[in-house]
């Protein structure tokens, strides 16, 4: 249970920074992407949720590393006082390493109980949201033939079975289902509209259909279950809902031939519907969300759009922009702390320092406690210009010089040896750490060292 609760905090972690950072990158961008078609704007904010969404979960996985048993060491430990004075390398030796942000079980356990709660809640609301959609087309009824006949051209060019309904429980008209795609409208609302109106409002729930868009909008509502409560997710799901509903006004005001006819006929509407507040329903309602000025307004006004150069420079900027912000996600990202006892079992072991595929210095790490026991082999070394191990050799000097303090500062372990020579050990993965002395200049690059075997 430990290792789930550390994973789940790591991810819960990585989501609200990573999240909330691509989402205010998206924007940002906000302002250019207006500018394209709504069909674009859509797909670009769809493209953001997916990577607001894989981001976490790839760099929690890609950070998880497994618990590794201690092994035995052959090599002998130094007795107290056997080495009285040791000189590595002669650095200046002081520590300048930060001490991260660490987080207890506790406080995991507390974060993800109350995640857990948040998420059992929204699975509640959207199995509900689902049952409402099969009881409304299990009551709904059929449609009148007067209408039925009014809008019979657009069933003829669907790719697939649509169904005409209507029912008491709507306000507005929705599109339901995927594999038998429904359109519901308020009972009695057809007699009441003008015939150009009732064919505004088919087209703009065809264009539901022939877009595919509420199976898009229920993968959105299943896969951000773990995120609803996110600022940056319910932003972006706001913007896919608004950019839908504008790619869906663009659709049938194509089909139906002009926009202005279109935009009157969604105020009409407007004045039957919105009387009364609508009814929670996981379907696609022409109404969806409060933008209908936005929305008139766009089909109105004569706006200038991207050049096909401009949108090929948009999505250029866009993909180096938000390539830029993955690099930073991963280089932000978190990994639980999995407490004292599996990490020592991490860092314990027998370690050759490597240089040009030979050992020059051997490391040995042996649990004590919360705390280390060991010894390590003295070296010589030399960089070059560009901090990179130039020489490695061990030394003449055979003998071990035993560690005098070993503590965890966050996923690194400090090692101090007798003489006060000090460096950082990171773990890779459970065969491979990076060395780094404390106090060495500092464009050098990390010693590699494997675990013996």
């Amino acid at each position: 249970m430990s290792v789930i609760r550390e994973v789940l905090f790591s991810f819960l972690f990585n989501a609200i920074v990573q999240s909330g950072l691509f989402a205010v990158v998206a924007a940002a961008l906000s302002p250019f992407v207006n500018k394209t078609q709504a069909k674009y704007q859509n797909t670009f904010y769809l493209g953001v949720l997916i990577l607001c969404l894989a981001t976490p979960l790839l760099n929690t996985s890609g950070r998880a590393r497994p618990t590794v048993n201690t092994k035995n060491s052959t090599q002998k430990m130094p007795q107290q006082g056997e080495s009285a004075a040791h000189n590595f390398w002669g650095w200046e030796r002081h520590s300048g390493a930060r001490i991260p942000i660490e987080f207890g079980p506790a406080m995991q356990s507390a974060v993800v109980m109350i995640w857990g709660l948040f998420v059992i809640y929204r699975c509640v609301h959207f199995g509900r949201g689902i049952h409402r959609v099969h009881r409304l087309r299990e009551e709904a009824s059929l449609l009148l033939p007067p209408a039925q006949s009014v809008i019979s051209a657009w069933f003829n060019s669907a790719p697939r079975q649509v169904a005409l309904l209507e029912s008491v429980t709507v306000d507005v008209p929705v599109t339901v289902g995927f594999f038998r795609p429904t359109i519901v409208l308020p009972r009695n609302l057809a007699p009441r509209l003008r015939e150009g109106d009732l064919s505004a409002v088919i087209a703009h729930e065809f264009a539901h259909i022939h877009r595919r868009d509420f199976l898009v909008h229920i993968l959105c509502e299943a896969l951000t279950v773990p995120l609803f409560w996110h600022p940056g997710i319910r932003y972006l799901i706001s913007k896919i809902s608004q950019t839908r509903e504008l790619a869906c006004d663009d659709y049938a005001a194509v089909r139906l031939g002009k926009r202005y006819m279109y935009a009157q006929s969604l105020l009409r509407l407007a004045s039957l519907c919105l009387h009364a507040p609508h009814a929670e329903t996981i379907g696609l309602s022409i109404f969806a969300d409060d933008n209908l000025e936005v929305r008139i307004m766009r089909l109105m006004e004569k706006r200038s759009r991207l050049s096909r150069v401009g949108l090929l420079g948009l999505i250029f900027a866009a993909s180096i922009t938000f390539g830029s912000s993955a690099m930073l996600a991963g280089a932000t990202s978190l990994h639980a702390d999995p407490g004292p006892a599996k990490r020592t079992q991490a860092f314990a072991g027998t370690w050759n320092w490597m240089f040009k595929g030979r050992s020059f210095a051997t490391m040995i790490l042996v649990p004590d406690g919360s705390d280390f026991r060991g010894s390590v082999t003295e070296s010589r070394i030399a960089l070059d210009d560009e901090g990179y191990l130039s020489m490695a050799d061990p030394s003449e000097n055979s003998i071990a010089v035993p560690i005098t303090k070993a503590v965890m500062e966050g996923s690194a372990l400090h090692v101090t040896v007798e003489g006060g020579f000090e460096f950082l050990v990171t773990l890779k993965d459970d065969t491979h750490v990076e060395i780094r002395p404390v106090g060495a200049p500092a464009n050098m690059k990390p010693i590699q060292a494997e675990r013996a075997h």
